[in-house]
């Protein structure tokens, strides 16, 4: 996979191992630019007509003359380009079609300044500056042919007022300083758009390349799931045919009980190593959450048993990131809209992988409810209060103690002060107030560190 972009730096095409992703831009760009194209060139050729209420006032007697550049040379050449772009010519020379277009709007209005008697002729050249405007960042003109478009108008207006018609000196110089700035700034704008809309498609490809991946992984998890789930099925049968009539049932359903346990405990030893390979601060703070988890219900007194299954589904409650690319998880910046939406994702995602993985525990609910909230503004299904699981009120608990006073990529650590002093103005609120309860003691009664 192409991990950076490669640009020629003028040209701005793809080239090197990003070359192959320059026709299937163009075709996007086409596709993108084609209405809004269509909308600047009837803009532009409106306020080309409806500048002749200017022609009027100022040189009322070469009015007719420079109506006929405006409504039957220009207006009729900009409209004759808009139906261009109706036919399949336009996909392929749509920038040469542009720039002709802007050129002929330029050309236009070096025209008038020659047909324009002194000294209304100087003033006209404003014009050409609005013609700059619109053809550097309107009309979707690639660089290098809005360069060349604007450099060729103002060669057009030194030859008109140099030689056809003679302009002042120091309004042509004055007019050269403005013509020069704007074709520079012009030109950069349109260097930034252009540049931009390569970046932002690069980026397009990458993000669908990553997706790709992730879905992949996804799937060669949930095979892996299914054949556990299969093993445990089979085991199950098994176990439950041999205890069939034997005075010990109870004994032997224990056993396969605890070997359920055992496998499920495999299953999460296996799932936390794949978890650590791909984000290592991911599974450590899964570990470091659970055992926090475990002592939280050990100081409120729930069974063993209980607390296994909270410390199972600790080790596993961010298996959902997994869908997350690692750059997103990994990012040391703040994070956007839309990749903290795509995190925020995991809960459900992790709740989709192990739905279907027998357990003595329910640790696919678990994992789907540890960021609900007691008052329903969690996420991903707005749970209140006793709709969501102890074990889940648990966890959500240790979850956000264990986050805020650890480093993240994107900050550093908000400190374990920080971090109980959010459980203490929140429970009741946010969190299960006998669990935050139970939390606050650890930590400021019995000097629980988290390790």
């Amino acid at each position: 996979m192409n991990h950076y972009m490669k640009l020629h730096p003028i040209s701005l095409k793809f080239t090197g191992e990003s070359s192959h992703l320059e026709e299937p831009f163009l075709k996007e760009y086409y596709k993108t630019s084609l209405t809004h194209i269509r909308i600047l060139l009837i803009l532009g050729a409106l306020i080309y007509i409806a500048f002749g209420a200017l022609d009027a006032l100022l040189m009322p007697e070469q009015m007719f003359t420079i109506w006929v550049v405006r409504l039957i040379v220009i207006g009729p050449g900009l409209v004759s380009v808009l139906l261009i772009t109706f036919s399949r010519l336009f996909e392929k020379y749509m920038q040469p079609i542009l720039a002709f277009a802007y050129i002929l709007a330029g050309a236009g209005i070096i025209s008038m300044i020659v047909i324009a008697p002194p000294p209304v002729s100087y003033s006209y050249y404003a014009g050409l500056m609005l013609v700059f405007m619109w053809g550097y960042s309107l009309i979707r003109l690639f660089f290098v042919w809005a360069s060349f478009a604007g450099w060729l108008q103002v060669l057009l207006y030194e030859i008109a007022a140099l030689w056809i018609n003679p302009t002042p000196f120091e309004v042509f110089i004055s007019n050269n300083f403005f013509f020069i700035g704007a074709n520079l700034v012009g030109m950069m704008a349109c260097y930034l758009i252009e540049f931009y809309a390569r970046r932002d498609y690069f980026l397009k490809q990458q993000l669908e390349i990553e997706r790709e991946k992730v879905s992949k992984i996804n799937e060669e998890l949930e095979e892996r799931v299914k054949q556990r789930t299969e093993d445990y099925r089979v085991v199950n049968l098994a176990l439950q045919e041999e205890i069939k009539g034997h005075e010990s049932a109870k004994e032997e359903l224990q056993h396969a009980l605890e070997s359920l346990k055992k496998s499920v405990g495999a299953t999460i030893d296996v799932i936390t190593s794949a978890v650590e390979a791909r984000d290592p601060y991911t599974a450590g703070h899964q570990v470091r959450s659970a055992n926090l988890a475990c002592s939280i219900a050990e100081e409120m007194g729930l069974s063993q048993d209980q607390i296994d299954g909270i410390r199972m589904a600790g080790f596993i409650h961010d298996i959902g990131k997994l869908s997350v690319p690692a750059e997103i998880l990994t990012k040391p910046t703040k994070l956007t809209n839309l990749e903290f939406a795509l995190i925020k994702e995991h809960s459900e995602n992790g709740y989709e992988m192990l739905k279907n993985v027998e357990s003595p525990w329910p640790l696919a609910q678990v994992v789907y409810q540890h960021h609900e909230r007691m008052d329903g503004s969690g996420y991903p299904r707005k749970l209140k209060g006793d709709e969501i699981l102890l074990e889940a009120r648990i966890l959500a608990v240790s979850d956000v103690v264990e986050s805020m006073a650890s480093h993240r990529p994107y900050r550093p650590s908000l400190g374990l002060d920080a971090a109980l002093e959010e459980i203490d103005k929140n429970k009741g609120i946010l969190y299960d107030n006998t669990v935050a309860e139970a939390c606050l003691r650890l930590f400021r009664e019995k000097k629980y560190n988290l390790p």
